[in-house]
């Protein structure tokens, strides 16, 4: 079955640095932002940037959630980034409410326990510690990704497998089950082994 990738213009953040790496990597992309399409794609990504608050409502005012879990059942290919992989989650506290995601993985985005002082947001490239699985192939153990975000998931169930990074306190980095795959981290903004990672991605079939 011939590849085809999605890039979802959910409303939110700034696509233009994944589109630039899908492309240069080779992939043909279609930039989707209608919700009714998407279950036509073998891959999706959904990018993220800016509040799990504000994201949340986009998502639930639309039929962005019905159609990604869809999607999801039938097997295709799915990966969020930033928010993006927040919102996987069950929920997440932001602006003072409880905002409800995608519930693909259980667990809250909360901001991180700064009991330490640390510098809000988490800016910059930072370790993960891997599960060694597909994805990972070719990509070192504690490899340095770019992070840039104040919220974080701290725990979920162990049947999921997940990566580690540590900032004053550990913190779910990536996680996946299945066709469903997720980075808090940009991929896109992690030189080799950020491509490298996009690429695996977008090669399963």
């Amino acid at each position: 079955m011939k590849k085809k990738i999605a890039i979802l213009d959910i409303g939110y953040g700034n696509i233009a640095s994944v589109i630039n790496a899908v492309d240069y990597l080779g992939f043909e992309q279609k930039v989707e932002k209608d919700p009714n399409n998407i279950k036509n794609y073998t891959h999706l990504i959904i990018p993220g940037v800016g509040s799990f608050l504000v994201n949340s409502e986009i998502i639930h005012k639309n039929k962005w959630v019905e159609e990604i879990k869809k999607a999801a059942n039938k097997g295709v290919y799915i990966f969020g980034i930033c928010v993006g992989m927040q919102l996987m989650f069950t929920d997440g506290d932001e602006g003072g409410k409880t905002s409800k995601g995608l519930n693909f993985f259980s667990g809250n985005c909360k901001i991180f326990n700064n009991k330490k002082k640390l510098k809000l947001p988490h800016i910059g490239f930072n370790e993960v510690e891997h599960s060694n699985s597909k994805i990972w192939s070719g990509i070192p153990n504690k490899s340095s990704f770019y992070f840039v975000h104040s919220y974080r998931i701290k725990s979920t169930e162990n049947k999921f497998k997940c990566g580690y990074t540590i900032y004053g306190e550990k913190f779910i980095s990536f996680i996946e089950d299945n066709n469903i795959f997720a980075s808090q981290f940009h991929p896109e903004k992690s030189h080799k082994v950020g491509l490298k990672l996009l690429k695996n991605f977008l090669s399963l079939k």
